[in-house]
């Protein structure tokens, strides 16, 4: 087990970060939602001495109940069971540029995305490849006419009922889009563009598909979600006061994250804020980027947080 740990310390990695905004953060519009209470690290997670999170950029539940945290230590992948204890440390060393998005798939397969080497690849559930769309290290276009099959800053991912996979891309110049793939990867068809109408984005930043195959899409510095089809329809759109970073849907309502702003959130499926907690920061419950989320069966939340390297842990009461 000593050796398995060893290789996550916090050493060596590399520390990319987002930009922040040049403006006045800002909070959310809403109640502080009732009945929840921030977990101090140390109290959550249960982790051999001398280890730490490295930079946080997603997480995710497996079958299991567990967590998987993708961070970009030197062992991307980190297990831990519903009690908080690391199971395991597994995954490739030293493959990720920027690691970004994390998508457990129903059969437990790992789709992952990296901004920095611009590619999406999908992961057994023990962190063996299985399948690599983008080249790894090439920015450019996915064109088929041109045979260009490249993806610029590819965010996250998402299965729709019959298993095509969705990638937003776009994280800061790049230019924003939707693609779509068959569940073998084969290209269908993509959208999207630079700007701030309706099917367009700042940053296509998050995605989730529900169960009817609506596809809500966080469409970060325009502060909004926006609704498609799986034909890539615009269909409505949610606005509010602040970044809309990550997103998870469970049990019938929309949960977010504000990034930068510092907060996450429970909005209703009319796109209504319910309440949010957290606050710029470094302290417990607060954050330097609240980038993307979780919840389990028991409706506690997990939070990335790409700066302030950690999983901040919200326990329903």
């Amino acid at each position: 087990m000593k050796t398995l740990f060893t290789a996550v310390l916090l050493l060596g990695t590399s520390f990319a970060l987002a930009q922040a905004p040049q403006r006045p953060l800002l909070p959310l519009n809403t109640y502080a939602l009732p009945d929840y209470h921030a977990v101090e690290v140390s109290e959550a997670f249960t982790m051999p001495a001398g280890m730490a999170f490295d930079s946080v950029a997603a997480v995710d539940m497996n079958a299991a109940g567990h967590l998987i945290v993708l961070h970009r230590g030197t062992q991307p992948f980190l297990e831990f069971d519903t009690d908080g204890n690391l199971l395991r440390a597994f995954g490739p060393e030293g493959m990720f540029s920027r690691s970004h998005g994390l998508r457990i798939a129903p059969d437990g397969s790992m789709w992952v995305t990296d901004v920095g080497a611009h590619f999406v690849r999908k992961f057994s559930a023990d962190g063996e490849t299985l399948l690599t769309l983008g080249t790894p290290g090439e920015a450019g276009e996915w064109n088929e006419a041109t045979n260009s099959h490249l993806f610029n800053q590819p965010n996250e991912t998402a299965l729709d009922s019959k298993g095509n996979l969705y990638v937003v891309s776009g994280h800061g110049v790049a230019e924003p889009k939707v693609l779509k793939f068959s569940p073998t990867g084969e290209f269908i068809k993509q959208w999207g563009g630079k700007g701030a109408g309706p099917g367009q984005f700042f940053a296509a930043h998050a995605i989730q598909i529900d169960a009817s195959d609506k596809l809500y899409i966080a469409d970060r510095e325009n502060f909004r979600i926006e609704i498609f089809d799986t034909e890539g329809n615009y269909l409505n759109e949610w606005t509010f006061n602040a970044m809309v970073c990550g997103l998870y849907l469970h049990n019938g309502f929309m949960y977010m994250t504000s990034g930068f702003d510092g907060e996450w959130a429970k909005i209703d499926m009319m796109g209504n804020l319910l309440g949010s907690l957290g606050s710029p920061g470094m302290g417990n419950g607060q954050f330097g980027e609240a980038h993307y989320l979780v919840l389990d069966k028991a409706d506690n939340v997990y939070i990335s947080d790409v700066v302030n390297r950690r999983v901040q842990k919200y326990q329903k009461d």
